[in-house]
């Protein structure tokens, strides 16, 4: 680690939790393009949570040194892939840990400058509780998440050479916009800043014209840092939550900025349905 504070600046590792999964295995290929792009260091690890062995009516009897030994060969199969990818297997280190996995992933985040998880594939019904793992890691993690799932992305990204981010008017998510800006410079990409006005609020002109000079005056900044950035900006009108599920169809990656106690409505619904890896941030 370099000695700059987890989560802001340049990456210089990157935590990525796998679980056996295709998703997991999705995470491990982002995070090992982030950290070829970077220069980072990729930090694989498996969490063996003997309370999440349960399967219909019938608790699983599995010891937690059975759950390890399976975490070792996760990890291995992980370490596999992303020095198959390319990664020097020098800037790679794997880790099995046992504990509750949102909890566990959280606690390590304070060490990492980026934590990727996969998303479990689901349709239907099920979409409403997805991802409770990875929307946990979001609320407790210390440095931005990126959520992935292979049924949303099943092909490399990168294609639209478009970084969204979705901002409030007041106060700005700084944060976010930084983390945007730095992923557009890495990709050469373009910079997509969006803030959506709900529909019933009214779509006046001239309050959509001052909230546009508003968001205008709070790019100004971002645009003298990154002059070689197209940094774009759109004010759209209609259900948030629809408006960026729509926008992730043509972008590589939306990053949304978060509170914790705002996890269970828009990010959820996003994370659920997206059609680009998310990323989160506090």
């Amino acid at each position: 680690m370099s000695d700059i504070e987890p989560g802001k600046g340049v990456l210089r590792r990157i935590l990525v939790g796998v679980d056996g999964s295709a998703d997991g295995l999705r995470a491990v290929r982002y995070a090992v393009r982030t950290a070829q792009a970077a220069g980072a260091d990729l930090w694989i690890v498996n969490v063996a949570d003997p309370g999440a062995m349960v399967s219909g009516m019938w608790e699983l009897v599995v010891t937690t040194e059975a759950l390890q030994k399976a975490g070792v060969e996760l990890t291995a199969e992980a370490v596999a892939f992303a020095t198959g990818l390319g990664l020097p297997a020098a800037r790679v280190t794997s880790e099995v840990l046992v504990g509750q996995a949102a909890e566990v992933l959280a606690e390590l985040s304070a060490k990492a400058d980026l934590l990727v998880v996969g998303r479990r594939s689901m349709s239907g019904l099920e979409r409403m509780f997805v991802g409770s793992t990875s929307v946990a890691v979001a609320g407790l993690a210390r440095c931005p998440v990126v959520v992935i799932s292979g049924s949303s992305t099943p092909l490399e990204t990168g294609g639209q050479r478009t970084v969204a981010v979705a901002i409030s008017t007041w106060p700005p998510h700084s944060a976010a916009l930084e983390w945007g800006a730095r992923e557009a410079v890495v990709r050469e990409a373009r910079l997509r800043v969006v803030h959506v006005v709900p529909a019933e609020a009214g779509t006046q002109r001239p309050a959509l014209a001052a909230t546009t000079a508003e968001l205008e005056g709070q790019l100004a900044s971002l645009r003298e840092q990154h002059p070689d950035t197209p940094i774009d900006l759109d004010v759209l009108v209609g259900t948030p939550i629809d408006e960026l599920i729509a926008l992730s169809g043509s972008v590589d990656l939306l990053i949304l900025g978060v509170h914790p106690e705002h996890l269970r409505g828009l990010a959820r619904g996003v994370l659920a349905h997206s059609h680009c890896p998310v990323g989160l941030t506090r």
